[in-house]
């Protein structure tokens, strides 16, 4: 069936979005001050998430999810970002779309039974380590080994960083098994012995979301806990960073729309100098360059991405340019929306405050902008190149 780009959500949709707007209002917006004080989130939420197919609904229905399309993530994730629960919202996100993937597309029939299917109904928390303390968007720059063993493997080393890392059933873990990019994917328990988690309390924002640096001691990982081939680990990752840095496009675009929104909101009821300070021309531009910061290349270009995802360089340039693009740019539109709030806007009363906080690691996670740059140019560059090498072979062959 054909979707409109502009409103490509279908009735069922629409539908997964009011069941789940309805859900948050029930068992999240009421608790969310409180997760943000304590800085974590109740393992009750996954539970009650997963029995209600939430986490599901992008996966197999034989594994309990409800084989949506990529769509209904999006509707997911922009009604979390519209609660403005950044934290959780990054907790529920990195469980459902960092480490079950690669469990989805590269486990074992085993693993999928024994870790899958449990995530996906909230029985078990799940998350992915790469981070180190020395090694972040350079993802092969990281220490932690694995040897091998015959039937299982020895890990050891650390991670830096890692969301749901003390509340998680098992992570997966990035490894060095070999020299350069030689790298494997490992499921590890989180009651292995040697393995432990220490939590991260010293964040700007995301406070409601789990934070820990991770330390493997010489934790022994059987065989059957290696996702896909042993050595492809580094490529795995690489493929599965393009759907999460999408997502984060996602969030990254409904922020930007809840900030508007309580902006427009704010210069209706808000009087200075006799009159609604909507009516100031200051503020009216303001809010245009807002709102055409909002709209337009996130979600309009979704359907032609996400076709994209399997083409593989040409799905990384896109992807790269949108997290960087976007993520700066929804940063600067909260930004703007505190500044119209003037000193309330400042204050906790209005959700600006936690959303400038929340919205400031969109531009350092899942990739730097920096590193999103680095990445555009020398694709851009590579372009240039083979361009120039396709116009002079075919003016060789006309020559000829």
């Amino acid at each position: 069936m054909y979707h409109n780009p502009f409103n490509p959500f279908t009735d069922e949709h629409n539908l997964l979005r009011l069941s789940f707007r309805e859900f948050l209002s029930r068992e999240i917006m009421p608790y969310i001050e409180e997760w943000e004080q304590n800085k974590h989130c109740e393992a009750s939420v996954f539970r009650k998430m997963g029995e209600q197919g939430y986490f599901g609904v992008t996966f197999p229905s034989e594994y309990g999810g409800s084989n949506m399309d990529l769509w209904s993530a999006v509707v997911i994730a922009e009604e979390l970002a519209h609660a403005n629960c950044g934290g959780l919202a990054m907790s529920l996100y990195a469980h459902t779309y960092l480490p079950l993937p690669l469990i989805n597309s590269l486990g074992s029939e085993w693993q999928k039974q024994t870790y899958l299917a449990p995530a996906l109904r909230g029985e078990k928390i799940a998350a992915l380590a790469i981070t180190e303390p020395g090694a972040g968007s350079d993802v092969g720059g990281i220490q932690t080994t694995a040897q091998d063993h015959g039937d299982y493997f020895v890990l050891n080393g650390s991670k830096m960083f890692i969301t749901n890392g003390t509340i998680a059933d098992f992570v997966v873990v990035v490894t060095r098994t070999g020299p350069g990019y030689d790298m494997s994917l490992f499921i590890v328990d989180t009651h292995t012995p040697g393995f432990r988690a220490i939590p991260v309390k010293n964040k700007l924002g995301m406070h409601s979301s789990d934070t820990a640096q991770l330390f493997l001691e010489d934790c022994i990982v059987p065989r059957q806990n290696l996702i896909g081939d042993k050595s492809n680990g580094f490529y795995y990752i690489m493929n599965n960073i393009q759907e999460e840095r999408l997502i984060a496009c996602v969030m990254g675009t409904a922020t930007a729309e809840f900030a508007l929104y309580k902006a427009m909101q704010y210069t209706k009821e808000r009087e200075a100098f006799g009159k609604q300070i909507g009516k100031f021309q200051v503020i009216r531009h303001k809010m245009a360059k807002n709102g055409y910061r909002c709209r337009g290349l996130p979600l309009n270009g979704i359907p032609r991405r996400t076709r994209i995802l399997e083409k593989g360089p040409e799905a990384i340039k896109i992807v790269s340019m949108a997290k960087a693009f976007i993520c700066e740019r929804a940063f600067d539109v909260v930004n703007e929306a505190l500044q119209i709030h003037g000193g309330w806007g400042y204050m906790e009363d209005y959700g600006l405050a936690r959303a400038l906080r929340d919205t400031r690691l969109m531009t350092v996670g899942a990739g730097t902008t920096e590193v999103m740059h680095e990445i555009i140019s020398k694709m851009i560059v590579d372009d240039v190149r083979h361009q120039r090498q396709f116009v002079k072979a075919r003016a060789g062959a006309e020559l000829s």
